[in-house]
């Protein structure tokens, strides 16, 4: 049976989803808004779980209304949750640009694209330097009014500033 690491928000309440979703053994790892960091430590476990378990998969999922993320681009009210600052401003930032270059039927999925982007990224990166058999991370976004996973746009290019000459 295929096995397979989620990231998640637990304010999503995605495992039961998913479970029903994707028939496969799933394990999850949670962090609010999927703000996680890579340092070492966290790394470590990760990769611990990952030889345990035979892991060969990892996808970081969202909701598209996750509490989290659309606090950090409009109302803030979480910004004093230890450890949250940094992720409030860079997906503030990123909503700024955002609102600059992309116009979506759907607002917030480039932002929430972004941002799964950029920790499969980072992931990818620390693990990269363990496994020379390589992981296979992806990003999905759960519709909530349709029920369906979609799968992030994964050649998303966002820039920290630009210049319109």
């Amino acid at each position: 049976m295929k096995k397979h690491l989620y990231f998640l928000c637990p304010t999503d309440y995605l495992e039961s989803i998913i479970n029903a979703t994707f028939h496969e053994e799933n394990y999850y790892y949670n962090s609010l808004g999927n703000s996680i960091t890579f340092d070492s430590e966290m790394v470590g476990q990760i990769n611990r779980l990952i030889q345990k378990n035979d892991i060969r998969e990892i996808t970081f999922a969202l909701s598209d209304n996750n509490c989290i993320v659309k606090d950090a681009i409009k109302n803030r009210h979480f910004i004093d949750i230890k450890g949250l600052n940094d992720f409030y401003e860079q997906i503030h930032k990123q909503k700024q640009h955002s609102d600059m270059l992309w116009q979506t039927d759907h607002p917030y999925f480039s932002v929430f694209s972004y941002h799964l982007n950029k920790k499969i990224n980072e992931l990818q990166l620390a693990l990269n330097t363990i496994y020379k058999i390589p992981i296979k991370i992806t990003g999905k976004i759960y519709i909530k009014k349709k029920g369906v996973f979609k799968n992030i746009f994964s050649d998303l290019v966002c820039v920290d500033k630009h210049c319109l000459n």
